[in-house]
């Protein structure tokens, strides 16, 4: 199954069509991923419940909440393996849908961001993956809960070795867990912690969101299409790399669908890989979309690709650019992302902006950033450059007239002293950066002692 596209017209916050594009894995890591971003209230859960609304027996229903006020009726068209499925309100006002062309045989498994399930729950034979997505349909409200997950569970345990082997993937202490029947009858999910052992009652949102995201892996097959709302939630940061990882691993061959906040989710590998990147943002007058385009992957692999100099041009910090809301400082390097603020200060002023990242990696890489920022639909953006690169300004002013551009009065935000030749040094690379062959032995070596004292793999 490959879904390329979705267009939204009257839900929610989407007053007029807009479409949104999906990745189609070509088996590298991260092709699959199909990333969305955006602020809170900016319409991303409401694309996911889009993609939820295909499922289930029954035909959406799409309440006054739902319905846009300008529209007040909602059409949702999903273009798949060369076809277009249609959901649409029957008429104007009414919440009653008709699905036109819907093959339910290509599923969508949609995990909603609420990842918690009932912890006490009757007994089931257990929900396959197919009987669990026939049951699976948008409620009228956003639920807090999952409603059938628990019967899925029983299942799960009847093929429990499939599913630990990519649970420990991210759980590398390899936690055990089982079904119980408690005295008064009722069954709950059990998970061992050393001697003791916890209820689903006592445990933690991360454990059940994790149990949950695996879950939705586990038994899929190459090319299904699994959308998970915000996978970051309850997480550290460190059990967010993992999951992360374990998404870009499954996205060689399935669609991956995420709505996030998290920095973590966002991979500069992946999206030059293929990875679609897609921003949401309240306008006002509603959703609104925008997407990285073929030149924009082009910049990002620019950009991205080994600056060894400037390792911070997409690092962390860079990438919550695709999570801010608009007003974006553009600078040269690390140094004026530092010392700017603290230049204002000196004049008891704040400068009113996110600055990108740790700066642009050089004055040239300004531009670039900037046609990235025009393309994701960032209108109040500004760069600022050293006073040796001030010829730039009108180049960059004639190119985006509606960013603003400037350059600072002095040559470079600190005074320099002249620098010295430095000897040549041997390193571990070449000038290819490839591991030069004496090295490799004793290389091997020092990541072998590391491995054994980490106990985890390299």
């Amino acid at each position: 199954m490959a879904l390329e596209k979705i267009e939204i017209l009257g839900y929610r916050g989407f007053s007029v069509k807009t479409e949104v594009h999906f990745a189609i894995p070509n088996g590298q890591e991260g092709s699959g991923l199909s990333i969305i971003t955006g602020a809170n209230n900016s319409g991303k859960s409401s694309i996911i419940e889009c993609l939820k609304a295909r499922g289930g027996y029954q035909p959406p229903s799409f309440t006054v909440g739902r319905r846009n006020s300008e529209t007040d009726s909602v059409e949702i068209n999903f273009f798949l393996n060369g076809r277009v499925e249609k959901i649409r309100s029957v008429q104007k006002g009414s919440s009653e849908t008709e699905r036109l062309g819907v093959e339910q045989s290509d599923s969508i498994y949609v995990l909603p961001s609420r990842r918690a399930f009932a912890p006490f729950f009757g007994r089931s034979d257990g929900f396959t993956r197919e009987t669990y997505l026939q049951n699976e349909e948008l409620q009228a409200q956003r639920s807090s809960t999952m409603n059938n997950f628990q019967y899925r569970l029983f299942n799960t345990l009847k093929n429990q070795a499939a599913f630990n082997e990519v649970l420990h993937k991210v759980l590398p202490s390899k936690p055990e867990w089982s079904i119980d029947q408690s005295d008064e009858g009722n069954y709950f999910l059990k998970f061992y912690n050393g001697k003791h052992a916890h209820s689903s009652d006592g445990l933690g949102e991360g454990i059940v969101s994790i149990f949950s995201i695996v879950d939705s892996l586990y038994d899929s097959q190459p090319g299904d299409t699994i959308v998970i709302d915000e996978p970051e939630l309850s997480l550290h940061p460190t059990l967010q790399k993992r999951v992360f990882r374990l998404l870009k691993e499954y996205s060689k061959d399935r669609q991956i669908i995420i709505s996030t906040h998290s920095p973590y989710f966002v991979d500069m590998k992946s999206l030059t890989n293929g990875a679609a990147l897609v921003r949401v943002a309240n306008v006002g007058s509603g959703s609104k979309v925008w997407q990285l385009s073929s030149v924009g992957r082009e910049i990002l692999t620019k950009l991205s690709a080994g600056n060894i100099y400037n390792p911070h041009t997409f690092g962390l910090d860079a990438k919550e650019l695709f999570f801010l809301e608009d007003n974006v400082v553009v600078v040269e390097g690390q140094e004026d992302v530092l010392l700017l603020p603290i230049v204002a200060e000196q004049l008891d002023m704040e400068i009113n902006a996110s600055f990108f990242g740790w700066g642009a990696g050089g004055a040239s890489n300004i531009e670039h950033i900037c046609e990235l920022l025009l393309e994701l639909g960032f209108d109040r953006v500004s760069g600022i450059l050293d006073g040796d690169k001030a010829k730039l300004v009108p180049e960059l002013k004639a190119k985006f007239p509606n960013y603003h551009f400037v350059h600072i009065a002095a040559d470079d935000i600190r005074t320099k002293k002249a620098r010295k030749a430095s000897d040549a040094v041997d390193g571990l690379l070449d000038a290819k950066r490839e591991l030069k062959e004496e090295y490799k032995e004793p290389t091997k070596h020092l990541f072998h002692e590391l491995n054994a004292y980490m106990k985890e793999l390299f």
